[in-house]
């Protein structure tokens, strides 16, 4: 697979489309994860497979839309949107029954056809707003 494809690969089919299967396939055995995780998680591939599962787990009905993509050498930059109702528990927060929508920047570093590192910034406070696990603006 061409290394600008990794990227959105990761992205629609093991993200957005819970095909953690994919996960050895695409990621590096010593694939680095900067973007900071819940405490106790594990790292390099299996925290990333947790994570999945557990945003898979939460928000059964989720939906990502790659909004923006840019390849440049082995750095794979996108910005995503995703949505969906959360309907189970995600990292010790209770189902809200919510719906939400947020949006996600995320750049990977592409060696020898596989994910090795990644950084990412996602709207987790906007998220927990409209989920209710935060006041609006002007709420109490």
């Amino acid at each position: 697979m061409p290394n600008e494809d990794i990227w959105l690969t990761v992205a629609t089919d093991v993200i957005g489309g819970g095909k953690l299967d994919l996960i050895d396939e695409l990621f590096a055995s010593d694939f680095v994860e900067h973007l900071p995780q819940p405490p106790g998680m594990p790292t390099g591939r299996d925290g990333f497979r947790l994570f999945c599962s557990q945003l898979h787990q939460a928000f059964p009905d989720l939906n990502l839309d790659v909004v923006h993509k840019f390849d440049s050498d082995d750095k794979h930059i996108g910005h995503v949107r995703l949505s969906g109702t959360m309907t189970g528990e995600f990292f010790g927060m209770p189902p809200a029954n919510k719906a939400a929508t947020w949006e996600e920047m995320h750049i990977v570093r592409v060696d020898g056809g596989q994910v090795k590192e990644h950084w990412g910034v996602v709207d987790q406070f906007g998220m927990l707003q409209q989920l209710g696990f935060v006041p609006a603006p002007g709420g109490h």
